[in-house]
């Protein structure tokens, strides 16, 4: 009855260590999709502010901000920029989005291979390269969060003299 009861110790401390474990694996798996959802988010929203020609203001110089409306950080020159449909459905996040005027103000002769029904007479362009930077951060709702920066180029036709 002794060494029944020895085992039926030994085995409940082996399953309480299992279990423990299995609870630790769950909380990381969860940590890992909030993260990755998070990512997810934010790339859908580089990629809708990507496609609107309006966030991309040609008028100003290299270093020149553009932020959504009612963002009133100092580094903030315009504050014209859409939210995309896929930020306005964030609940529990935080979010931080800013289009900025990269150097040279004009890239001269940029190469742009187009899709077949755009495609023009000339092979090359002027181009003004611009950086959207997206911060999704749901870190006070316990969710995940991501950063994504990515370069667009906006093309300008070249008109040589």
């Amino acid at each position: 009855m002794l060494l029944a009861l020895v085992f039926m110790l030994l085995l409940s401390m082996v399953a309480a260590t299992v279990l423990q474990s299995a609870i630790l694996q769950l909380h990381m798996a969860g940590n890992d999709q909030f993260k990755e959802e998070a990512l997810y988010r934010a790339q859908a929203i580089v990629a809708e502010l990507s496609l609107e020609p309006e966030n991309f203001s040609l008028q100003g110089d290299v270093g020149r901000t553009n932020c959504p409306p009612g963002d009133d950080s100092p580094q903030c020159h315009q504050h014209s920029l859409q939210l995309p449909t896929s930020a306005q459905a964030l609940e529990g996040y935080a979010l931080d989005i800013r289009v900025t005027r990269q150097d040279p103000l004009l890239w001269r002769g940029f190469p742009i291979r187009e899709n077949e029904h755009e495609v023009s007479s000339s092979n090359r362009f002027d181009a003004a390269i611009f950086e959207v930077d997206v911060h999704v951060d749901g870190s006070e709702a316990r969710l995940g969060s991501a950063h994504i920066v990515q370069g667009v180029a906006v093309r300008v036709p070249a008109f040589r003299q």
